[in-house]
């Protein structure tokens, strides 16, 4: 009877140079994915708009009234309602900058920029943020921002926009409009890059809207019951 040989067992030969390249594979793999794990520096910067200086009504001394103002919530475009700083780019296209962004809702940071200047104004007495139905106030203003954003030419010099619109009104039962305005920022420059300047570029257009704002106030002696265009 025949027996099955024994299976001996064998043993396979690298080559030195499959080998070294094999080492040299796994170690590029061990290395990257370490130098993944490790943690990076997070680019993202975060602003604020701020207010440089006071403000103060374009007034005469025997015209000041000191008036209680309401602001009601600031309303902005859709495109703006975002963290991502926007600059424009052309006529119809838009640049979300991914790294540089609002440290808060830009609605609120413009609406706490205009409580603060226009606050400072020498006709005015107090600011209420966010007014709805306080009859304790003389005035209650609504706020539209039309653009609030950089400006990026190619081949050209970059610059600011930033334009708004409001509506004065008297407060109580028979609120009427008293007074419509508004703001556009001159030609203001930017480097298009330097986002921090482009933040402090619109807050300083944001206190000369309220400037102006405060000046429209000041116009009247009391809240009157038509409404002023001019």
């Amino acid at each position: 009877m025949q027996l099955i040989p024994p299976i001996h067992s064998q043993t396979f030969a690298i080559p030195r140079r499959a080998f070294a390249l094999l080492l040299g594979v796994f170690t590029a793999c061990a290395l990257s994915s370490c130098a993944f794990m490790q943690p990076h520096a997070d680019p993202t910067k975060f602003y604020v708009l701020t207010v440089q200086g006071t403000a103060s009504a374009n007034v005469t001394e025997g015209d000041v009234k000191r008036w209680k103002v309401g602001l009601r919530p600031v309303e902005v475009p859709a495109y703006l309602r975002t963290k991502f700083m926007v600059v424009r780019t052309g006529t119809n296209e838009i640049h979300f900058a991914d790294f540089d962004r609002w440290a808060e809702p830009l609605d609120q940071g413009i609406g706490r920029v205009m409580k603060e200047t226009l606050g400072s104004a020498r006709n005015v007495e107090s600011v209420i943020l966010n007014s709805h139905g306080d009859e304790s106030l003389d005035y209650d203003v609504a706020i539209q921002i039309l653009a609030c954003e950089g400006i990026r030419v190619e081949n050209g010099k970059s610059s600011i926009r930033f334009a708004a619109t409001w509506e004065v009104r008297t407060v109580g039962t028979n609120s009427t409009a008293v007074k419509r305005g508004g703001f556009t920022a001159g030609a203001t420059d930017w480097d298009g890059k330097d986002y921090g300047q482009l933040a402090a570029r619109l807050g300083a257009a944001i206190a000369d809207a309220s400037k102006m704002l405060a000046a429209d106030l000041a116009m009247n002696a009391k809240p009157p019951g038509k409404i002023n265009t001019e």
